[in-house]
Parts: C-alpha cells; sequence; structure tokens
C-alpha cells in the first residue's frame, strides 16, 4: 500500500469497518513511545498540551504489541503526539517488533534528531520505512511553520537516508509528507523540485482541526482551497492508538487524554477496543451525534464545548479553544489573520446598546464576550435578574458573537492577558467616573502587544440599570 492511500483511506467511505465491533485493525497501530516534541508546528496542540511529559514504560511496549500482534494486528508505528528520534529505545522496540513477527514497521518523524547514527540504528533493527514531516519547502517558510530553524539539517538527514539504503543494501522506504497550510499552499509545487530525488512519495495533507484541539486553524490557517464541511474520520473503526501512559485513545493526537476509552494498565487491548466506552464513541460516529466530545469540532469544522471520555484520566487545560499562540505567531511574522476582538459586558438585560457594540466588533474580526460572572457584577451593581449561564445561553446566539467566556472580575487584566486579543471593543462611557482608571490600565496593558481599545459611541437613552428601575417601579 502507497503513501497516499494510506492517507486516503483514513477518511474514506468504508462501510464495511462501520460498526460497534469491527474487526481489529490488521495495520493502523501507534504507539506514542513519548510525548515530548523539538519543535513547535504552528499548527500543532503540543504547543498548548499541558500533560505531563513522559515516556511508555518498556513492558506497556511489550504488552500492547504482543496483544496486537495476537489479535491480528501487522503493521505498528512509533509515533504520535512526540518525536520518536528523542526516545533512546526506538531501536530496540522495532527490533522487539519485528521478533514478535510484525511485517512492516514505521515512524513518522520532523527529521531534525535524525543523525546518521540514529539512522543507522533503527534501520538495522529492522524498519520498514521512515516518514520526514517537512511542513514547507525553503528555509525562511519551515522556520515559520515549524518553529525551528532546522531545515538543512532535515535535508541533510533526508539525503543521508538515501545514502544509507545504497550502503546497506536494506529495501526500507522514504517518504516525505507536508502539512499544507493558507501559507505553504502557494509552494505545493517546489516539493518536488526538492525532495523528488530524495524520496520515493511525497504526500500531502490539508491542515485541519488536529484531533480536535486546534479549532483555530479553521479561521487562521486553513487553505482557500480546503471547503470540506465534514471531515470523515475512521479512527474509532480502524485504529489502535495507545498513550505513553498506557491508554486507549480514540486518537493518536489526543494531546490530554481527552477521547481514552481504557486503561490498558487494567485491562487487555482486546477488552479495551470491544468496551463499552469504545462502543459508545463507535455509536456516536454511527449517528452523527458527537456533541460534549472534541470529536464534534474537527468532524463538523466548528468550536464547541468538549468534555473527556474519561475524566479521571484527561488532564484539565482550559485553554484548549484559545487561539493565542498561533494568532501572536502569525502576527510577529507580519502575516495577515482574522483578529480577536474582545467584547467586555455583564448583560444582565440585553438591549439596543449591546447588539450596536458587537455590531462594531463583528466587522473588526471575531467577537470574543468577556461575560461577567454573578460575583464580579455583585461587585458593582445590583444582584442580576439571570445567572451566569443563562446570560451566557442569550449572548452566545447573538449574530456576531463566536466565543463566550467568563470574566472573574470588572476589572480585565486576567482575560486581556490570557487571550491577548488584537482589539478590545467598550461603549465611551468609562471614560470618566469609576472606570476611568480600569480603562487606563486596559490601555496600557494592550499596548505590550500591540492591541489596541475601540470605543464606539454610548447608545444613548437605554441603559440595563434604568431598565431594571422601571422594572422595579413596576412591580
Amino acid at each position: 500500500m502507497d503513501l497516499k492511500e494510506r492517507i486516503r483511506l483514513k477518511k474514506a467511505d468504508r462501510t464495511e469497518l462501520y460498526s460497534e465491533e469491527p474487526p481489529f485493525p490488521y495495520s493502523n497501530f501507534l504507539l506514542e513511545l513519548s510525548n515530548i516534541c523539538n519543535h513547535h508546528c504552528i499548527f500543532c496542540a503540543h504547543n498548548k498540551m499541558k500533560r505531563k511529559i513522559g515516556k511508555m514504560k518498556p513492558e506497556m511496549v511489550e504488552k500492547a504489541l504482543r496483544e496486537a500482534y495476537e489479535l491480528g494486528t501487522r503493521e505498528v508505528g512509533f509515533y504520535a503526539t512526540g518525536e520518536p528520534f528523542l526516545v533512546p529505545e526506538l531501536p530496540q522496540y522495532i527490533k522487539l517488533a519485528k521478533d514478535i513477527g510484525y511485517e512492516y514497521t514505521y515512524l513518522t518523524s520532523n527529521g531534525a534528531m535524525a543523525t546518521p547514527e540514529k539512522i543507522r540504528a533503527v534501520i538495522d533493527a529492522g524498519l520498514d520505512s521512515i516518514k520526514f514531516s517537512i511542513n514547507a519547502p525553503e528555509r525562511k517558510m519551515y522556520e515559520f511553520i515549524h518553529g525551528h530553524d532546522d531545515f538543512d539539517k532535515v535535508c541533510e538527514h533526508l539525503k543521508y537516508l538515501n545514502e544509507y539504503r545504497k550502503e546497506s543494501g536494506r529495501n526500507y522506504k522514504i517518504f516525505v509528507t507536508g502539512i499544507i497550510t493558507r501559507f505553504t499552499e502557494p509552494m505545493m509545487d517546489m516539493y518536488q523540485e526538492k525532495f523528488g530525488d530524495l524520496t520515493d512519495e511525497i504526500g500531502f495533507k490539508f491542515v485541519y482541526n488536529q484531533g480536535g484541539y486546534m479549532p483555530e486553524i479553521d479561521h487562521l490557517l486553513r487553505c482557500p482551497c480546503d471547503h470540506e464541511e465534514r471531515r470523515r474520520c475512521n479512527l474509532a473503526f480502524d485504529a489502535i492508538c495507545v498513550t505513553c501512559e498506557g491508554y486507549l485513545s480514540v486518537e493518536n493526537a489526543d494531546y490530554e487524554n481527552m477521547l481514552v476509552v481504557a486503561d490498558l494498565n487494567k485491562v487487555s487491548l482486546k477488552e479495551g477496543w470491544y468496551g463499552e466506552k469504545m462502543k459508545e464513541v463507535r455509536r456516536m460516529f454511527l449517528n452523527d451525534c458527537l456533541e460534549g466530545t472534541l470529536c464534534d469540532g474537527c468532524v463538523h469544522h466548528k468550536q464547541a464545548p468538549a468534555e473527556p471520555l474519561m475524566p479521571e484520566l484527561a488532564t484539565k487545560n482550559d485553554d484548549i479553544f484559545n487561539d493565542k499562540i498561533v494568532r501572536m505567531r502569525i502576527k510577529k511574522a507580519g502575516y495577515d489573520y482574522s483578529k480577536l476582538i474582545y467584547v467586555p459586558m455583564s448583560a444582565d438585560i440585553v438591549h439596543p446598546g449591546h447588539i450596536n457594540i458587537i455590531k462594531t466588533a463583528a466587522k473588526l474580526g471575531r467577537v470574543m464576550v468577556g461575560l461577567f460572572s454573578d460575583e464580579a457584577i455583585r461587585t458593582y451593581k445590583p444582584e442580576p435578574f439571570m445567572n451566569y449561564e443563562q446570560r451566557k445561553t442569550v449572548i452566545e446566539n447573538i449574530k456576531g458573537v463566536e466565543y463566550v467566556v467568563r470574566q472573574e472580575t470588572k476589572d480585565y487584566e486576567d482575560n486581556l492577558r490570557r487571550y491577548q486579543p488584537d482589539i478590545m471593543v467598550h461603549g465611551k462611557d468609562w471614560r470618566e467616573g469609576a472606570l476611568a482608571e480600569v480603562r487606563q490600565k486596559a490601555i496600557d496593558i494592550m499596548a505590550e502587544w500591540g492591541g489596541e481599545i475601540v470605543e464606539p459611541d454610548y447608545t444613548k437613552g437605554i441603559s440595563s440599570s434604568v431598565l431594571k428601575e422601571k422594572a422595579k417601579a413596576a412591580q
């Protein structure tokens, strides 16, 4: 099977797989030997991962390899969220797989750590193919995408892979793939010119919401030619993904273990693969009802609240949907991008003034409403009529609002620093009085990263306070 066919099958319509108990996978078996990586690719959720860095225990590697083989798996890949060449035991794990009987062993690497010595070690251990993920075909763009100036080094390592194949006489495959973003889409033709003589095959993937952890890809990195509305995914039916902790996950890019369905330290691989939690996930896919999971955002190209499948095994990360890292990197490089607009409000009684503010903000970019918590409102206003969740439901359904986040105090500092919006929109009513000092502080904070504050005219003749007074008087 060639590289392009492997890529195609991950999204292909494969009706023979779609059941609660599909055949155990023959291939598509990945072991996350470690979740540490030496690069910071702009499209990768590793940049905001909070899961503890670790390595898979040797006994778990052997357990997973032997149990999968006994169930019929014959191909295994040694990579997931981390860089495999950072794992010293990589060659011995490859040899173990070949000794057990695996017909095809493979790995994906960014190539920067694939020194000649390490290449010889994995090839001599029996590796059948190696794929370099090179996500730009020239040095300047490569550094922007990968976060490291390793392009020339990677090219040298790729050349050595070819030299050692001739020297050793081993018939391993050499592949190059590129994750294509809007920045590199015009460069796709350059891949063949640069790498055509150094690889058996070049494959491309359009950048996508990686495991559900990167919804910002759709508005910051997605290729203009990519009009996909629903992303088919076969992973729940045809992939074994074992994390470095020894958990079975639905997704090999599960950075916070939010898609884990079994702890293989406690149950067998067979029990995990055919267990009730995995069946539950398959039913969700079969019914296209993924609400509440990370998969929903990935499959349907949207940003939606998500909870872990097994909270006790996941790492809490409140910044999963925070696009600050990607947005600031694009901004620093001087490229155009969709700006984030922060709009603070209490919105206890929504009136035309709120709508005018949101309309103004929506013309500037993507609107994030910083909705005051009940506690924050109580520090300077009477008890709110509606609680936070009720107000949130109203605001997130107003046209033009893309995100609603909680603001815990009437001071904006915490949220401004956390999200680093490009623009904050606030009515002119805070220029004088009690909020004047808060306004100046917000201006100073925003200036730290080149942000600005836009102050539309205050909508005259209406305010929440006046409406509340009238409501009380009418009682």
